[in-house]
């Protein structure tokens, strides 16, 4: 491939660093294309070892079931490079031009991204595996700094540019100060099982909101994992929006954009004063929505989250599907972009559209009760919704960001193409799955997995095709050819 026009990048120019530039002066060989194809092949690697950690991936085996301590912290290992590859990506997207803002979110990805998948193949239980568990806690300090660090590299392009001064910035920014609250919950509830009431103002706090520790440390827990997650997901909303196009948007596009980011941002605040207030008192959001005597109802969080930020995420992309032809004709060539915007809608389909349904039913469902009729469909859509609908698809959608960007558009169409095509296999596996038949190894199983073997192979497409374009780049930037 050797037109610019069709080159990786070229429908960036001027967005931030080059793919082909390296973040640390003093390591050129470590570029920001590499970077960016080791932590997509980093997410890869782990989600194969999963399967062999537990087949399905259950963290959770019900809402009422204790999380398995070893399976949470083995997933850290994946989430956090979900968070480093959302990072990298924002230093082109969102064009963070300070030196030490680069350096450091490139070194904090690395250490961040190895440590804590390599700690959590081990960290099983807790008091007990030190060694581990400060491998991985190490790795937690390093994404602590990337929050910090990119929440700072935003702020000076917005204090220096005019062009910067718009809402994806500012969900951007609000985004990831969301993550690093969430982030000091987290580090709170781990010290707490670590090390109990020492010191001694622990036991006090937990007695002056009349709690126990363990009852205060699963508050801390539950508003850390429900905010960190929600939080990633509006920065992946607002660095798609960014490279989309929203400053070229005009009349009905712009004003969708601008309605869905104000929904964001606005949302990820709510929310993350709901799981702070959650986490650090005895209050609790509060069911809306109620019947069956308050059986029945959808947690006050969820509407919030599900509403403000997936759904005004939801508004966002579609106001791409108006640009050019006014149709999804003019997206069918831009299959990465496509593919994009269809696993975010499905992450919406799942997480909120089947959610509410399963909130609404909870005297079918259970929530967890074993008793209840539908107790077997909660079980599984417990570790679907999570897996899959909160982790696997806003992944996908920042890999395609990543692919937009680094692999030529002749390749992107395999990629887009077979992600797409993965994603619906899965989606009408996991319905199969919750809905109909909640055999373990039975038809929604199946075709689950027939749906994610094919989205492994988009992963691997794009290692491979960004690999290979690494040559194209380079012309179309203007830099002498290097191999990648």
């Amino acid at each position: 491939m050797t037109a610019a026009s069709d080159a990786p990048g070229a429908a960036f120019a001027g967005q931030g660093m080059s793919a082909q530039e390296a973040p640390i002066m003093r390591v050129p060989w470590l570029t920001h294309r590499r970077l960016v194809v080791f932590v997509i092949g980093w997410i890869a690697l782990f989600a194969l070892v999963s399967v062999w950690v537990s087949n399905p991936f259950q963290s959770e085996t019900s809402a009422a079931a204790p999380a398995d301590y070893w399976h949470v912290m083995f997933l850290h290992g994946l989430l956090i490079s979900m968070v480093g590859l959302g990072a990298l990506l924002a230093c082109q997207v969102l064009g963070l031009r300070s030196t030490h803002v680069r350096v450091w979110i490139a070194a904090g990805v690395v250490a961040a991204t190895v440590l804590t998948a390599l700690g959590g193949l081990w960290d099983k239980k807790i008091p007990g595996d030190e060694a581990p568990l400060w491998t991985q806690i190490s790795g937690f300090f390093a994404l602590d700094e990337i929050f910090l660090v990119l929440l700072l590299g935003i702020i000076i392009e917005w204090r220096l540019r005019t062009d910067a001064r718009t809402l994806p910035f500012l969900a951007a920014g609000v985004a990831a100060a969301s993550m690093f609250v969430a982030a000091v919950m987290g580090h709170l509830a781990g010290w707490m099982l670590e090390y109990g009431n020492t010191p001694g103002l622990i036991d006090r706090y937990a007695r002056y909101i009349g709690e126990t520790r363990s009852d205060w440390t699963n508050n801390l827990i539950g508003s850390h994992s429900h905010e960190m997650v929600v939080a990633m997901m509006a920065f992946t909303v607002a660095l798609a929006a960014q490279q989309f196009g929203y400053q070229s948007l005009e009349a009905a596009p712009r004003l969708l954009a601008r309605v869905g980011l104000a929904s964001v941002a606005a949302g990820t605040v709510a929310m993350s004063g709901i799981y702070v207030a959650a986490g650090f008192t005895t209050w609790a959001p509060p069911p809306w929505l109620t019947s069956h005597h308050g059986v029945n109802g959808i947690a006050s969080d969820d509407v919030v989250t599900g509403i403000f930020v997936l759904g005004g995420g939801l508004v966002v992309l579609a106001a791409y599907v108006l640009v050019g032809a006014g149709t999804l004709a003019s997206l069918r060539r831009q299959p990465a972009r496509l593919a994009a915007l269809w696993s975010w809608t499905l992450s919406f389909a799942t997480v909120v559209v089947a959610g509410y349904a399963i909130e609404l039913d909870t005297t079918h469902f259970g929530a967890g009760d074993p008793k209840a009729p539908g107790a077997a469909n909660d079980a599984v859509y417990t570790w679907i919704h999570q897996d899959l609908g909160l982790f696997l698809l806003p992944t996908l959608v920042l890999v395609m960001l990543a692919a937009e960007r680094l692999v030529s558009r002749h390749h992107q169409r395999l990629i887009g193409t077979t992600t797409l095509t993965g994603t619906t296999i899965a989606f009408a596996g996991t319905l199969t799955f919750v809905f109909l038949d909640t055999a373990r190894h039975g038809p929604g199983y199946i075709v689950t997995t027939i749906g994610l073997t094919l989205i492994g192979a988009a992963l691997l497409a794009t290692i491979w095709y960004a690999t290979l374009s690494a040559r194209s780049a380079a012309m179309a930037e203007g830099h002498p050819a290097t191999t990648a």
